[in-house]
């Protein structure tokens, strides 16, 4: 049984997401993109971990990605696995974007009351600034969709939770 954890999320954005929603940080590694992740999938050669890449949806998937499997899809959340392996594969919505305003219309937050326009580009160009991870109302956005129990964001913290407690 593997018994080390690493998580890769593609973006200052989801790194803060999942640093939000997984209580040590020295799990995650940020990576530039989704070659990146796909990089670091295929890098670690290790039966003694479990990596966990986290991307969004983009129209070009890296080759190596494409052998991954789904296993379970809700909530704008897919969860997939690299059958014979110890990797899996979280796809965010099309993007961390729509995943947000998606979840902050399922718990009726309204986005721009944190200072967020609801245009998915120019919510995007503000997402992708590594300034977003100590953003004080970014974080705050986090926190209310996580205590307001927005779907997308109990259906991550579940897998994640079920990945780095099994």
């Amino acid at each position: 049984m593997p018994e080390r954890i690493r998580l890769y999320p593609e973006c200052h954005a989801d790194t803060t997401l999942i640093t939000y929603l997984v209580s040590d940080s020295q799990l995650i590694e940020h990576a530039a993109g989704i070659n990146e992740v796909s990089k670091s999938l295929q890098t670690v050669k290790s039966d003694d971990t479990i990596l966990i890449g986290i991307v969004d949806n983009d129209k070009h998937k890296p080759r190596y990605l494409r052998e991954f499997e789904t296993i379970e899809e809700r909530d704008k959340v897919c969860f997939m696995h690299k059958p014979g392996s110890n990797q899996y594969l979280l796809i965010i919505d099309k993007a961390i974007e729509t995943f947000l305003l998606w979840n902050a219309l399922q718990v009726n937050l309204i986005i721009t009351d944190y200072g967020f326009n609801t245009d998915v580009k120019q919510l995007g160009a503000r997402l992708k600034s590594r300034a977003i991870e100590t953003d004080p109302n970014y974080l705050r956005l986090l926190s209310d969709l996580h205590a307001q129990q927005a779907p997308g964001f109990i259906t991550l913290e579940r897998i994640l939770n079920d990945l780095i407690t099994t």
